[in-house]
């Protein structure tokens, strides 16, 4: 009766021990994934539109590595604020003040827009103060975030493509490297969507368009490098 009550101990103790190195290894192997925020190398996380007769305003909030390369390796990020402004009648020149950053817009005939970019960290609200200055005319205004608050966030963005397509992720992650750099704009057109796109090292993008208040994808497209 010893001798089978002993086997019994020890077939459970090997049970055991089998059972707690297989969980060892499962939550290793988790805990070896990929952190793919990390990977992210150009984030457009909102946009502060104006507009009247006159005039069309935008300022995108951005994070995006620098040198900006599309190469399937995510660089250094820096906070930016990209502004872009078109007019019914374009002025000879524009300057303009958005808190404490001002500077000359630059046009740009491909956008018939005047662009201006500079560093600068998130705006404390979803609203910032502008002033556009057109020789003699000096024009202030309020942009206002597209955001309502019902949105979901660009990392949720991120995770939905994931879960869609999770045999590309997959495929470019190495333990915990990701063999390729990822990239999520807000964007808006009467309602906010996000783009994601994924770019392995042969500069291929797998690019997602995602609702932005679902997380359902609505469409996806491959670009070939």
């Amino acid at each position: 009766m010893k001798s089978r009550k002993n086997k019994f101990w020890a077939a459970a103790v090997a049970a055991a021990v089998t059972l707690f190195g297989f969980l060892c290894a499962l939550f290793s192997g988790c805990a070896k994934g990929a952190d793919y925020l990390s990977f992210v190398s150009e984030i457009r996380s909102d946009i502060l539109t104006y507009a009247d007769d006159d005039l069309s305003f935008a300022l995108n909030v951005l994070e995006r590595e620098q040198p900006y390369n599309a190469d399937g390796i995510c660089g250094q990020t820096c906070a930016l604020w990209e502004l872009s402004a078109q007019f019914a009648n374009n002025p000879q020149s524009v300057e303009i003040r958005v808190g404490e950053f001002s500077g000359e817009m630059n046009y740009e005939a491909v956008k018939n827009a005047y662009v201006l970019s500079f560093t600068a960290p998130p705006p404390s609200s979803d609203n910032v103060e502008v002033e556009l200055t057109r020789g003699d005319n000096v024009k202030k205004f309020s942009a206002l975030s597209v955001r309502d608050g019902s949105e979901i966030s660009w990392q949720e963005a991120l995770n939905c493509v994931r879960d869609f397509d999770g045999e590309l992720f997959s495929s470019l992650t190495d333990g915990g490297n990701f063999k390729g750099e990822i990239y999520v704009r807000l964007l808006f057109d009467e309602g906010c969507y996000y783009y994601v796109g994924v770019c392995d090292r042969q500069k291929n993008i797998s690019a997602y368009l995602v609702d932005g208040g679902t997380g359902k994808i609505i469409t996806t497209k491959k670009i070939k490098g």
